[in-house]
């Protein structure tokens, strides 16, 4: 029982540390997609995507200290989320958000598997992090849907997870 622990405990920091990592690389993925885009408003919207990845690595940061994890260097996960921006770099609009309303439940999916994994103790910062990818879905869902409001989810998730306590 003690190995299975250690196995569980393993699984859970090494799944920890590539959640932050795939963040980082997510805002320099998002950060280079919008300069793909001609249209100023959805060039701002990615940046505001960016600054959520961001913000979610940031959440999950004291906890990537607290267990001395050692992530690498930010130049490097920037180097591999921009290796993700081909894939989409010419997709249209309307594509890219119905693309991510739909895929992004498989992440969110993953984000809960880790809340399970983890200490109670590490929850609230998983839950921050988890709830970034239901603000992405809700905003691509408003996108998607036409809403002039889409960007409400994503800065209301920063603004009310950035006070602590």
């Amino acid at each position: 029982m003690g190995e299975e622990s250690d196995t569980e405990r393993s699984t859970y920091l090494a799944t920890l540390l590539l959640y932050f990592e795939e963040e980082i690389m997510g805002e320099a993925y998002f950060y280079g997609l919008a300069q793909h885009h001609e249209n100023a408003d959805h060039r701002a919207k990615l940046e505001v995507m960016a600054e959520v990845e961001r913000f979610a690595a940031e959440s999950i940061r004291p906890l990537i200290e607290k267990y001395d994890l050692q992530p690498r260097s930010d130049a490097e996960l920037v180097s591999i989320g921009k290796t993700w921006i081909e894939r989409h770099a010419d997709t249209d609009w309307d594509v890219l958000m119905a693309d991510i309303s739909v895929r992004y439940y498989d992440y969110l999916d993953e984000f809960y598997a880790l809340e399970a994994m983890a200490p109670a103790e590490d929850l609230r910062a998983l839950d921050i992090l988890t709830k970034h990818e239901v603000a992405a879905i809700v905003f691509a869902l408003k996108e998607v849907a036409g809403d002039a409001d889409s960007l409400v989810p994503l800065r209301r998730y920063m603004s009310s997870n950035s006070k602590s306590g």
